[in-house]
């Protein structure tokens, strides 16, 4: 009986697992392929002494089978050991990257956090700046309304003074037309003498 030593291929995307559990298999079924070889070796050398050559032919033909197997376990045993090992950098070059992807969360939280307060002191300087624009624009606005009241009161009083300066010439000129009528008034009488004394 002869046994077959190759077989389908594992399936090319699997886990670690799944892969020993086909190797597993394999090998299980190439033991046990082994075995019912050599269970007809021995029932054929029970028969007959004829078929001792054909037999011993048969069992090294087995035991290359045996040997082929081994190696074969022995080939698998080492892709194991390189799988644990692809798997063991993988899990560390992915723990590593997590660190890193950890580490950036943190700067770019902490850099939130500190944007937020920026923005709120921003917030906070842009309403003490209204608070101090409408204290400003209401200090404007009394200030104008003063203004507004001490430029009337100005040309009131530039009015009266006016009026004062009118009143001044006036009374000017009344002193001046009384100094000169009783300027006149002397000089009548004086003019009269004379004329009464020639």
């Amino acid at each position: 009986m002869e046994v077959e030593v190759g077989g389908p291929e594992p399936p090319e995307s699997r886990s670690l697992e799944e892969e020993l559990d086909y190797w597993r298999l394999q090998a299980g079924t190439r033991q046990h392929s082994a075995e019912e070889a050599q269970e007809e070796l021995q029932e054929f050398q029970q028969m007959s002494r004829d078929y001792e050559l054909e037999l011993e032919a048969e069992l090294k033909q087995c035991e290359a089978r045996n040997r082929e197997l081994l190696s074969a376990n022995s080939r698998l045993q080492v892709e194991l050991e390189n799988y644990k090992g692809k798997f063991a950098a993988q899990h560390a070059a992915a723990h590593r990257q997590l660190s890193a992807l950890e580490a950036d969360l943190a700067q770019t939280a902490a850099a939130r956090d500190r944007l937020h307060a920026y923005v709120r002191e921003l917030e906070q300087a842009n309403d003490d700046l209204e608070r101090t624009k409408r204290v400003t624009i209401m200090s404007l606005e009394d200030f104008e309304q003063r203004m507004n009241q001490v430029i009337e009161r100005n040309a009131f009083l530039e009015g009266e003074l006016d009026d004062k300066e009118s009143q001044l010439e006036a009374v000017q000129r009344l002193k001046d037309e009384a100094r000169g009528s009783e300027l006149r008034d002397r000089k009548e009488p004086r003019s009269a003498g004379t004329a009464v004394m020639s």
